[in-house]
């Protein structure tokens, strides 16, 4: 599955507005296209430094904003940390970025590109030095990062690349809401992260204005140890509240219903916290599954089925962290709960194998058309596999994958892939 251009996006998240009508505004797409190329070339040979409106710190990481001006930015004061330009929202909801355990930056070390300009090449440089003992760590093998974990890493510099541009501030009369859109990510490698710095770098590609609806595109990578391990494309978009209050999750407000409850196999569902099937699970805040169903016979593609649900409460701990005064669910934990229903389904087909582990090389995407948040009662993930393959002692599992807020399917995955490592002798 090809990832879908930002003009995509906007198309079809238009259409799923259900009988929603909006303004047309002219998109400029064709100048862009025009122009990338020739500004490319020019970024190349004139790299222009945007300056902070403070002096850079001293010290051997020398920092654009600190860990102090992103605490800023995710839960105080938006105007100390980006500009008096952002003092228009005094006393309204604003964009902020996640906070305290899921804060994955330590310092933004660079930004090119102007402020308020969206035809030109703009960039950004983010570290993030990682805990030895970090929370995300407790039950994870080898000390890998998460997948989820990877996501944070990698988009949260998009987020501040676009507040920094002044992207929101194009409408300022407009509460918006910024969301991820969709994406593809590939790992080139796993990297055992614990006590270094991974440093991620994005570059904004697109920006459309369509009305008061904003969508940006980027590309990204994480670096660790001077290689590259992870790398891929996402969009974003801004969206207003009456935007939002449309939105019909991916089947057009229709209600489509896991294969579990098509099938009325509900009773089966097995829970997972005491029994064998956390094996190789994560522990503590990262565990995101209560309940589960295996069928290796069943599926669109009779190649295997697992089906998972956890309970949703306004308590549960990341909504605090994402965002501050606009609760939502990370979309990398819910990509996050799919990975682990794969993983106890992967470890069920093979007793005598060590812990799954993600692929390396497997190209993934997903697509977000909605939100977990604080009033739902439950979330619900299913993945129909639709290969299985032997590759010497390995073997991999490769799936398609749903996931439901509610009675409402928000999310899609396609081309997640999970491997068996046979125990050694």
């Amino acid at each position: 599955m090809q990832p879908h251009s930002p003009e995509d996006i906007l198309e079809n998240y238009m259409k799923w507005w259900d009988g929603h009508t909006r303004q047309v505004g002219q998109i400029h797409d064709r100048f862009l296209e025009l122009r990338q190329a020739g500004l490319r070339q020019l970024a190349g040979t004139i790299e222009q430094q945007v300056e902070s409106c403070r002096p850079l710190n001293s010290g051997p990481a020398r920092a654009l904003f600190t860990l102090d001006d992103l605490n800023e930015f995710a839960t105080g004061s938006v105007v100390k940390c980006l500009g008096q330009e952002y003092a228009v929202y005094a006393g309204r909801r604003s964009l902020r970025i996640p906070n305290s355990e899921l804060l994955l930056m330590s310092r933004i070390l660079s930004i090119r590109g102007r402020k308020g300009e969206f035809d030109q090449a703009s960039s950004i440089v983010a570290d993030y030095d990682v805990p030895a003992d970090a929370w995300y760590f407790d039950g994870e093998p080898r000390g890998r990062l998460p997948y989820s974990i990877c996501i944070e890493v990698a988009l949260q510099p998009c987020g501040v690349l676009s507040a920094y541009l002044g992207t929101p501030l194009r409408f300022p009369e407009v509460d918006y809401y910024f969301r991820n859109l969709d994406g593809e990510t590939v790992f080139n490698r796993l990297v055992d992260a614990r006590g270094k710095t991974v440093r991620a770098r994005a570059e904004l590609l697109k920006t459309i204005f369509y009305g008061s609806t904003i969508i940006q595109q980027f590309s990204f990578e994480l670096n660790c140890d001077g290689e590259v391990f992870f790398e891929g494309k996402s969009s974003f978009g801004y969206f207003s509240a009456e935007a939002m209050a449309g939105q019909a999750g991916l089947d057009g407000g229709k209600t489509v219903l896991p294969w579990l409850e098509q099938a009325g196999q509900e009773s089966r569902i097995v829970p997972i916290e005491g029994t064998a099937l956390e094996t190789g699970l994560p522990k503590g805040k990262l565990r995101l599954l209560d309940g589960v169903v295996i069928n290796s016979g069943a599926g669109d593609h009779q190649e295997g089925y697992v089906y998972a649900n956890r309970r949703n409460t306004p308590q549960d701990w990341f909504y605090a962290c994402h965002f501050h005064e606009d609760p939502v669910m990370p979309g990398s934990l819910g990509i996050e709960a799919i990975v682990q229903a794969m993983k106890v389904f992967a470890q069920q087909q093979s007793k005598d194998a060590a812990a799954a582990v993600l692929v390396t090389g497997q190209k993934m995407n997903w697509c977000y058309r909605g939100q977990v948040l604080p009033h739902h009662r439950q979330m619900q993930v299913e993945v129909h596999f639709h290969k299985t393959q032997r590759i010497g002692k390995t073997k991999l599992f490769t799936g398609d994958a749903s996931l439901w807020a509610d009675d409402s399917r928000i999310y899609e995955v396609r081309n997640m892939a999970i491997a068996i490592e046979e125990k050694q002798d």
